[in-house]
């Protein structure tokens, strides 16, 4: 019998969202052709940055929790 002593992360469904909102944009812009408007890309540029900061916030606050129950575990 195996024991999985591993937690579910608590923000797993929010990073798998927010990855697939980041590929979704990066794809978008990598379809923008050279004729692609240069308001666009450039939304297109600030809104991936803004999802990579939020992605890696968020995973750093999952791994936070996660270290956190490991220390409670412990304990």
């Amino acid at each position: 019998m195996k024991v999985n002593l591993q937690s579910t992360p608590v923000l797993q469904e929010l990073i798998e969202d927010l990855e697939i909102k980041l590929q979704s944009t990066k794809d978008v812009l990598a379809s923008c052709g050279e004729y692609a408007n240069e308001a666009l890309v450039l939304d297109l540029k600030r809104d991936i940055k803004l999802l990579e900061s939020i992605l890696g916030r968020v995973v750093a606050q999952q791994e936070l929790i996660d270290l956190r129950a490991q220390q409670i575990f412990l304990n």
